[in-house]
């Protein structure tokens, strides 16, 4: 988190609820960058696929076990679940349970920096 304070850009592992399936990619969370929160998503070599920033301001309303629709697609013992009001919608994120805190961090510097 300490890298995060001092301007350094970290990736993780991430799914993404997408209707009634979860969609594996990673979130970058560069403080630095103009969008300091980005969803891209894991695509196959020679497929094209953007990446989506997440809108500040956010809220996070809570972490939990991952259930619900799709979950059976991520490791449950080890991701937890993200529930995330950002500007222009709603974020349900399974990251790995020891990124939870550097995500959450990420999300607040963004609010606090104004991006």
């Amino acid at each position: 988190m300490a890298a995060l304070r001092e301007g350094e850009g970290r990736e993780v592992s991430a799914f993404v609820r997408d209707g009634r399936r979860f969609r594996q990619g990673s979130l970058v969370l560069d403080p630095g960058a103009g969008s300091p929160v980005v969803w891209r998503p894991y695509r196959f070599p020679g497929r094209r696929g953007g990446a989506v920033a997440l809108t500040g301001p956010f809220h996070v309303h809570g972490v939990g076990p991952v259930t619900g629709p799709g979950s059976l697609a991520v490791d449950r013992g080890v991701f937890r679940l993200l529930s995330v009001d950002a500007a222009d919608r709603y974020w349900e994120l399974a990251v790995p349970a020891v990124d939870v805190p550097l995500v959450r961090a990420a999300l607040h510097l963004s609010r606090v920096t104004g991006a």
